[in-house]
């Protein structure tokens, strides 16, 4: 969604409850893990959830799951991960495939 198009309040604020609602499920992981407020420390990173270590993550619930180059919103360094939730559908988690072998590296090294 392009910064030029208007949100209604009520997309606004289902879109603000599924990021808490994702930072409620990673705090088992990351107990400090909240909703980032894009503009609090006055710069704009794309990155909804905040208290994730490496993870700089991306939440959108819409109608239906967004484009996957959304991702390319997420500005941070770090592992950029989207979270999209469609209507009535299962979430997805969509990362770039080298962070993905940068974590199944870590978790090989944590089980050898």
């Amino acid at each position: 969604m392009g910064k030029d198009v208007q949100m209604s309040k009520s997309q606004r604020t289902k879109g603000h409850g599924y990021e808490r609602e994702v930072a409620r499920l990673l705090r088992p992981l990351y107990p400090d893990a909240r909703r980032h407020l894009e503009y609090q420390d006055g710069e704009a990173y794309g990155v909804d959830i905040s208290g994730t270590g490496p993870l700089k993550i991306q939440c959108k619930r819409h109608k239906q799951y967004v484009p996957i180059n959304t991702i390319e919103e997420i500005r941070a360094d770090g592992i950029k991960l989207l979270v999209t939730k469609a209507d009535r559908k299962p979430a997805v988690a969509v990362l770039y495939l080298d962070d993905l072998l940068k974590i199944l590296g870590d978790v090989g090294e944590a089980y050898e």
